[in-house]
């Protein structure tokens, strides 16, 4: 084989190389958009529920503590 043979014959390596790597790329991709991003998509929704529960409890000791100081008004009044 002569120089311009054996340049040929690495470069079509390479660019084989390079199609094999773009396509294993492209799998990735594919399983990333496909299974990945639905997981994550549902841990948010579930973390989102947890925290719109967290907030729910939040406003009722607010509202209890409202409550209590607001019993504690009237209780020194009609003492």
């Amino acid at each position: 084989m002569d120089q311009q043979q054996l340049a040929k014959a690495k470069e079509e390596m390479r660019l084989t190389q390079l199609e094999i790597d773009s396509k294993i790329i492209k799998s990735d991709i594919t399983v990333i958009k496909n299974n990945h991003l639905a997981h994550m998509a549902q841990d948010i929704d579930r973390i989102e529920n947890k925290l719109d529960k967290v907030d729910q409890r939040v406003y009722m000791i607010l509202f209890s503590i409202v409550i209590l100081a607001a019993s504690n008004v009237i209780a020194t009044f009609f003492n």
